[in-house]
């Protein structure tokens, strides 16, 4: 049988939408047996591949709240009387760290029951950095790899966006978002083994007519498009890549949560007979 990864592109709440997906291909019977992901979407790898169902996640990720986005007042006050105005990120991501550490029972990442890999980057070395339960089968340019490190730092890394999120000081590395550097995993998923990937991508760009008032907007919408140009190239490399409609979901749009989740369910479902054709007829030609 063909060993079939998916991979999970960062979107912030939009990731939801991967999980909707898992389970469409569950239902289908489509198994997966091994899966990546950057972002939020490291996130829901991480936790699929400690044992959650997707019902589980389904019922859970939900109630992440605006709790997530725990803003360091102290310090920054302490800083502002001492006259000290740099601050490495404005939220200090340990809210997230604990959640996922009470989730995973403390657990690191070699002791996940399904081939996962998260992603980050090292701002230090300016490489991918894999934290991946267990060995590579091939060899990942410019990439490190961790099976040792516990799940919840994996994640917090792979999530700590820049600017938003302080970086993860971990043995003598500074890690922040993976999705500087791949921020959909495919070549991650193939060097682990698998032998057909199918990549759920939440980033696009769309034209749009609105100003950019704010270098915080002129920012958003730069990063948005070189993360969208990035996974364009990366995706080319998947047999398959699946885009759930979420474009109007912002990254901490909480209350929408749910709809990411039905909207990957729906997208999936219709894609189905596509996704069904391409991974059976791929796996015809190479028995041939």
């Amino acid at each position: 049988m063909e060993k079939i990864g998916v991979a999970l592109s960062g979107g912030g709440i939009a990731g939801c939408a991967h999980i909707g997906v898992l389970k469409a291909l569950e239902e289908q019977g489509i198994q997966i047996h091994a899966i990546a992901g950057t972002s939020s979407g490291g996130m829901v790898a991480a936790l699929y591949g400690y044992g959650f169902s997707v019902d589980e996640m389904m019922s859970f990720i939900p109630s992440m709240t605006r709790k997530v986005l725990d803003f360091d007042y102290k310090e920054l006050v302490r800083k502002l009387l001492s006259g000290d105005f740099s601050l490495p990120g404005l939220f200090k991501g340990e809210w997230l760290n604990q959640w996922v550490d009470r989730k995973t029972k403390q657990a690191v990442m070699r002791d996940l029951r399904l081939p996962v890999a998260v992603v980050a980057t090292d701002l230090k070395t300016g490489k991918k950095v894999i934290f991946s339960s267990q060995p590579l089968e091939n060899p990942c340019p410019d990439s490190e790899v961790i099976t040792d490190i516990p799940i919840a730092v994996a994640v917090q890394s792979s999530c700590s966006i820049p600017l938003l999120f302080r970086p993860v000081e971990y043995e003598n590395r500074v890690l922040v978002d993976g999705g500087l550097v791949d921020n959909c995993p495919v070549t991650t998923l193939q060097a682990m083994g698998a032998e057909r990937v199918i990549a759920i991508n939440m980033v696009s760009v769309e034209p749009v007519e609105s100003p950019f008032p704010s270098g915080l907007s002129v920012l958003k919408r730069a990063v948005s498009i070189g993360l969208a140009h990035q996974i364009k190239h990366v995706t080319q490399r998947a047999d398959l890549v699946l885009q759930p409609e979420a474009k109007s979901i912002g990254i901490f749009d909480f209350d929408k949560s749910r709809l990411c989740l039905q909207l990957g369910y729906e997208h999936a479902l219709k894609q189905m007979d596509q996704i069904k054709r391409i991974l059976h007829s791929r796996m015809a030609n190479e028995s041939v």
